[in-house]
């Protein structure tokens, strides 16, 4: 076979491998590559009619552009929490506490879509994967959950504090490959230190091209805020936008 037909079939390939993810697009990088970019926008997750996923239907993840994000559900006597991933439409962007835990401080998604993700406390996601290889992640948008974002502004008397010089909030994203740790990223969602007073409010793209090549990601928090159980902020943060990138040869 020429040459030429080879280039024509790895582009048919690949166009299939995403063809079912409106989300995607294909980018031709050289007469020898193609380059598939997945951008995983949750935005065909199926929603509750609270507008919510969070796991109560006991599957332990859902799934968005073949990424699958991981979930714990757990039923008490009378009560029910969850840890891992949400995902919701909820925007609400003025009540505060505990019962409006599933909106963004934003007020809709990132580039206003309709439904983000939400990780709580630790969460881990399985990227995308094919038998070309594993993807290459680039970038995650984030937001403060509105729980969050209030908790910090005014504090829960008994619990947290009200943020003030000195403190901060971060969240720790740390990419793996067949269980081993690549690299780590740290992202302040709020930051009082060296002069700044900054909440995020609005959504942020984060590079996390130096992660490199992952078939796992897993977000951890970390704040100045913390008392005799460990930290005391709500441990959340909205995410939406995970772009991935996968080289595939050609010849």
């Amino acid at each position: 076979m020429k040459k030429s037909n080879l280039f024509l079939v790895a582009i048919t390939l690949a166009l299939v491998l995403v063809s079912c993810k409106p989300d995607s697009e294909i980018v031709i990088q050289t007469p020898d590559t193609v380059t598939p970019t997945t951008l995983v926008d949750f935005e065909g997750v199926t929603l509750n009619s609270n507008g919510i996923w969070n796991g109560s239907d006991l599957s332990g993840e859902f799934v968005s552009s073949n990424s699958k994000f991981n979930n714990s559900y757990f039923v008490g006597d009378g009560w029910a929490s969850w840890s891992g991933f949400a995902c919701s439409s909820n925007k609400d962007t003025l009540t505060t506490g505990y019962g409006n835990q599933y909106s963004v401080i934003a007020g809709t998604g990132a580039l206003s879509s309709s439904k983000f993700a939400l990780a709580y406390d630790s969460a881990a996601f399985i990227c995308p994967a094919n038998t070309y290889g594993n993807f290459n992640i680039k970038s995650i948008m984030i937001n403060n959950s509105t729980y969050a974002y209030w908790d910090m502004k005014k504090g829960t008397p008994g619990v947290s504090k009200i943020f003030s010089t000195g403190d901060w909030f971060k969240l720790s994203i740390k990419g793996y490959k067949a269980n081993a740790l690549r690299s780590s990223i740290d992202v302040y969602l709020a930051d009082f230190r060296a002069g700044k007073s900054e909440i995020l409010k609005t959504w942020k793209k984060v590079d996390v091209s130096s992660l490199g090549q992952v078939d796992l990601v897993t977000f951890t928090f970390d704040s100045s805020d913390k008392g005799a159980w460990g930290v005391n902020t709500p441990k959340y943060v909205c995410i939406d936008n995970i772009e991935f990138t996968q080289t595939i040869s050609t010849k």
